[in-house]
């Protein structure tokens, strides 16, 4: 099935609703009643310090009430669309960043994780930020919403794709809120391909790498064993920059036994430098083989300091 015909299966019921796929770091931000505000990653990796301009976007929007907010952090480029590349480079002031809310935990003492999407929607919707250039209600699109304008949600997908953004996300209007893990209820349905990964070692280069890191070895978790198995390897996608980035990071990690359940193949595993699997980043790849458990034609996105490794699995369809 095609990304196109699997958003459109969902055409045919009104128990869904349609959102764009924002390119950015997923993250809570926590809003006390005197207005101080902390953003925290899914795996509580504090945000706040990196993000400085986020802490006091909303003002006094929640006129006192404490409110707990999900969303993505996001860089924009210059025509106002998120770039994840941005966000990996980001030192602050040069590049603008925003936070795109699309869920309410709770506003003031309304706990709302048992609440259906729908009426979180509704709480989340009359809420009015301050300055829309940092913080941002993101839309949402019912079955009657796109109807209305003569709409599919394949056409929504087009939006999406003539935009540059990541695709689409179905989610069930009934659906609660589940925190920690990735809903059922929730469906991705990206335009590219990409996976989370962890980063378990690396290769060293030749010729113009030489010294640096030739490859990242990477792994996921088996989702009934719970082994860090090894999925491929990743070479390209790099910048001189962030080649120079992921050395410093994985310098203090390295280990001198591979972090692995299984074995590595031989060409792979010769003169790797191993590390301990605490980091997670993100490649785009082109195929991942559903009996080796590999990418193939992989390029580096960027890291993910928003994910647990412990989270990361081989996809059940893979």
């Amino acid at each position: 099935m095609t990304i196109a015909s699997g958003v459109a299966a969902s055409a045919g019921s009104r128990m869904y609703a349609y959102e764009f796929k924002w390119d950015g770091y997923r993250a809570v931000m926590r809003v006390a009643a005197d207005g101080t505000t902390r953003l925290t990653s899914r795996n509580d990796k504090d945000f706040t310090n990196r993000f400085p301009i986020l802490a006091d976007a909303m003002g006094d929007a929640l006129e006192g009430r404490q409110a707990v907010l999900d969303g993505e952090i996001v860089a924009l480029d210059a025509r106002g669309r998120p770039d994840f590349g941005l966000l990996q480079n980001y030192a602050g002031g040069e590049v603008p960043v925003a936070y795109f809310v699309f869920d309410v935990l709770q506003l003031g003492e309304d706990r709302l994780l048992d609440e259906p999407y729908e009426r979180r929607r509704a709480v989340l919707e009359g809420i009015e930020p301050p300055d829309k250039n940092l913080v941002a209600i993101t839309p949402s699109y019912s079955h009657a919403d796109l109807s209305a304008t003569g709409m599919s949600p394949a056409d929504l997908l087009d939006v999406a794709r003539e935009r540059g953004l990541e695709g689409l996300l179905v989610k069930t209007i009934r659906s609660k809120y589940v925190p920690g893990r990735r809903s059922p209820e929730w469906i991705k349905h990206p335009l590219i391909q990409t996976l989370e990964v962890v980063v378990c070692g690396w290769r060293a280069g030749q010729g113009r790498r030489d010294g640096m890191i030739g490859a990242l070895l990477l792994g996921a978790h088996d989702p009934d064993s719970g082994d860090l198995v090894y999925i491929g390897d990743v070479g390209t996608g790099f910048t001189h920059q962030a080649l120079v980035d992921a050395q410093e990071k994985l310098a203090p990690l390295a280990r001198k036994t591979s972090p692995f359940a299984g074995e590595v193949p031989r060409d792979r595993a010769k003169n790797a430098k191993w590390v301990t699997p605490k980091l997670v980043g993100e490649v785009v790849y082109r195929q991942f083989t559903p009996r080796e458990h590999r990418l193939r034609h992989t390029a580096w996105r960027g890291w993910r300091p928003d994910k647990n490794p412990v989270d990361v699995q081989i996809p059940r369809n893979g």
